[in-house]
Formats: C-alpha cells, structure tokens, sequence
C-alpha cells in the first residue's frame, strides 16, 4: 500500500472507548477516554490528488497517522494523539508482511460542531 521510512515513527497514539463516569463532587456525568493499547505512529501527507478527492467526498479529515498493521484496529475506537481525542473516520489498512496502515482522523470535539 505505502511505503513509509520506520524512523518517523516516533510518537506514541493511544486508542480506546469512551466511558461515562459520574463527578463525585458535582454528580454530573461526563465522558472519559479509557485506553486499550497504544502503538507507535506517523503523521502521513496526503498528495494533492488525494486532498481533492477527499475535497470532492466532503471529508473533513484534520490527520492522518500511519502505523503497522494491526487487525485490531477499527473504527469504534476512539483515538488519543498528543493530548487531544479523534474519531477514526477511516482505516486504509494492508494485512502483507511488514505493511502499514492509515488511520484518518477527525477532531472529536469538531463532530459536535457539524452534527
């Protein structure tokens, strides 16, 4: 699918589900990130072709991460990178030997807004 230079992943991502939890000062329930495993990353550029299609498709993707294949990977996972929460909004994935996959991205808190 790509081929992508190992050494640039360099960051850390976790990803998870999302729990509802009760305040016990204020009683009011509130949703908190819960990780389940956490994988090494890569940001990844799209081309100028892939921009316009995903343009075209009206996505609104603000990152795409690369990382190696992993069959648990889907998209009702939520996703924690650098401090902030995304949904997966796509999962381009190649199961070969030594391959990698692209998980696109959606800032969590932009879903709300266009909803």
């Amino acid at each position: 699918m790509i081929n992508y230079d190992i050494s640039r992943m360099k960051h850390r991502v976790e990803l998870g589900t999302t729990k509802t939890v009760t305040n016990p000062y204020s009683g009011v329930n509130e949703s908190k990130f819960v990780p389940v495993m956490s994988l090494w990353c890569g940001e990844y550029t799209n081309t100028v072709s892939q921009t316009y299609t995903n343009l075209g498709n009206s996505i609104n993707a603000d990152i795409v991460l690369v990382v190696r294949h992993n069959s648990q990977l889907n998209k009702q996972l939520q996703v924690k990178y650098k401090g902030k929460e995304y949904q997966i909004i796509n999962i381009d994935s190649d199961d070969r030997l030594n391959a990698f996959d692209l998980i696109t991205l959606q800032d969590k808190d932009g879903l709300h807004s266009q909803q």
